[in-house]
């Protein structure tokens, strides 16, 4: 009987010592594509939902030089937690919202499963891509917003002339990205590239350049450029 105490006894601790370590182990979000610590991704997450980023940004002029999107099919390439998707839904017709991350996807439809104005809702859609591919099919936009992305796509040429198929012509491609030199925010010079860099590509991807604004956004610039619709 006391040896059969004891092995009782022996069990319930080693249950114990499993369960402390199981409680030890890191938590990691439930993402196919990355496998990073939940923690990771939500550091990010809070970084591009900063609220700070509504005064350097000023996602109103972005938008503004969007002009007007009522009954239009915007394309939110880079999308990810969904920071322009989210305010480009209301005058648009439709949003698509396009990453090459599942997770910042995910994210952006959780968000829209909590939305009241469900109407609101429905106009968003979801999309992944990789970085060669815009996702997009031919003449299925009639704008496209690109934001902190186009210094991380590589090659630029080939991939702007891949998206110009996927807007309407006449329609029109927004590009904001930092400017070169050391800022309080964005990325090392090394991962920025030069407003005229971009636009050089851009023209010989077959756009035409409507505007350039170096000054209205604090630590950025703002490119708007037409798909002319011929070759």
């Amino acid at each position: 009987m006391w040896r059969l105490s004891l092995l009782i006894l022996l069990a319930l601790a080693a249950c114990r010592q499993e369960g402390s370590r199981v409680s030890q182990l890191p938590l990691y979000n439930e993402d196919t594509l990355t496998r990073q610590p939940a923690g990771n991704f939500d550091l990010l997450v809070h970084q591009y939902e900063d609220p700070q980023r509504q005064t350097w940004q000023d996602p109103a002029f972005v938008i503004e030089a969007l002009v007007d999107l009522q009954g239009l099919t915007v394309a939110d390439i880079g999308a990810g937690t969904g920071y322009f998707t989210f305010q480009v839904a209301a005058p648009a017709h439709k949003v698509i919202a396009v990453d090459i991350e599942q997770r910042f996807l995910n994210y952006i439809e959780d968000r829209k499963a909590e939305m009241y104005d469900r109407k609101l809702a429905d106009k968003i859609e979801t999309r992944l891509t990789t970085a060669t591919d815009p996702g997009l099919d031919t003449a299925e936009t009639d704008v496209v917003l690109m934001v902190n992305t186009i210094a991380y796509i590589n090659p630029r040429r080939a991939y702007l002339v891949r998206l110009r198929t996927g807007i309407k012509p006449g329609g029109r491609l927004v590009i904001v990205d930092f400017k070169p030199g050391k800022l309080p925010v964005g990325p090392d010079d090394e991962n920025k590239v030069a407003a005229a860099a971009v636009m050089a590509d851009l023209r010989q991807a077959g756009f035409l350049i409507d505007k350039l604004d170096t000054v209205n956004l604090q630590y950025q610039y703002l490119i708007r450029a037409i798909n002319p619709g011929t070759p």
